[in-house]
């Protein structure tokens, strides 16, 4: 009995450890949220553009971006930053977690990200909020999303983006 008690458990343990190395909703994990991303764009060439004033414009969705230099951004600073954001007429806002998704080029340089963007990050805050105090986000570097506090900042960056005017 001592036997098949000890190879149930190591079944049961060897289950929970498939399941958790598969990933999970980002409810079931505790702190950060993370799920896979969907879909991820090709790298293309020339797919972005930018412009002396460091407005970059993706050919492919007609959006137009702009990165945040500050390093270490909370979400409340990254929201209020990309609001007031005056470069080139205004109108920016951060951008959905959908629109982060849509940039993501696999092997577009060390973070996925074309190089045009220069981060000074690989984690990006979205506008699209989780719950009344946390948002959800993109990890550029692993293609990960998750959601964070609105106070966390560690490694958080913010980009802008608006439609193409």
């Amino acid at each position: 009995m001592g036997r098949r008690f000890g190879l149930g458990i190591l079944a049961v343990i060897s289950l929970l450890l498939l399941g958790c190395a598969q990933g999970g909703s980002p409810e079931s994990r505790a702190g950060e949220g993370q799920r896979q991303a969907g879909a991820q764009a090709a790298a293309l060439p020339g797919r972005f553009t930018k412009a002396a004033n460091g407005v970059i414009t993706d050919t492919v969705t007609g959006l137009e971006w702009y990165v945040n230099p500050q390093p270490d951004t909370t979400w409340r600073q990254a929201r209020t930053w990309a609001e007031t954001l005056a470069v080139a007429g205004g109108g920016w806002r951060l951008p959905t977690l959908l629109e982060l998704k849509a940039i993501y080029q696999k092997g577009a340089g060390p973070v996925h990200l074309d190089p045009l963007f220069q981060a000074p990050g690989a984690w990006a805050w979205s506008g699209d909020l989780h719950n009344p105090w946390s948002a959800w986000g993109f990890a550029f570097y692993s293609g990960l999303e998750g959601w964070h506090h609105l106070d966390y900042a560690q490694g958080r960056v913010a980009l802008a983006v608006r439609s193409r005017r």
